[in-house]
């Protein structure tokens, strides 16, 4: 791992550039299909094999060509369901694209997260080449817990059982006719 982390090091800006530009490039081709997707309600997938099927629109951004096995769906799958997780696929190839450009693309991210208000700390950092840390995670974890720990009142008389029930003591259960 120490030898991947030292080489991505050592590689220079404009490869960085070509890099992001590609990302970028990527991003944007999946807020196409996204739009494609949620607003027209059609997709492309590949007919062959059926557990490549499933995932065979996310690998696909260019148009089919003569006598391919490429089809194209229309659907409400494809508004509801498709569409959505293409536009949440489309975030980060988005981001990481415009950071590596330095367009500040994590800090665009920050600023949509925390409502406009930069007073907040931030969701995502981002340290170049490709580091990336996300304080919210432990924050929203911590949150969570607190959640999850925290005890409801219960009021006794709107209890569905009746009386009070004692630990140990186990209860038949019968129906009208007393069996």
């Amino acid at each position: 791992m120490g030898s991947v982390l030292a080489f991505i090091q050592t590689i220079p800006h404009p490869v960085w550039w070509v890099v992001g530009a590609l990302f970028l490039a990527l991003g944007l081709s999946f807020v196409y299909k996204g739009w494609n997707a949620t607003v027209l309600g059609r997709i492309n997938y590949w007919a062959g094999f059926l557990p490549l099927t499933i995932v065979s629109p996310w690998f696909i951004h260019l148009p089919p060509g003569k006598n391919s096995l490429i089809k194209q769906r229309e659907g409400l799958l494809c508004h509801m369901l498709i569409g959505p997780l293409f536009f949440l696929t489309s975030a980060p190839f988005l981001v990481l694209g415009a950071d590596l450009l330095g367009l500040q693309g994590t800090n665009a991210v920050n600023l949509i997260i925390n409502h406009g208000d930069k007073s907040q700390p931030p969701a995502i950092t981002y340290s170049p080449p490709i580091n990336y840390t996300f304080p919210i995670a432990f924050r929203a974890g911590k949150k969570i817990n607190q959640i999850f720990q925290t005890q409801i009142y219960e009021d006794p008389s709107k209890s569905l059982l009746p009386g009070e029930h004692k630990a140990g003591q186990q209860q038949t259960a019968q129906d009208k006719y007393g069996h």
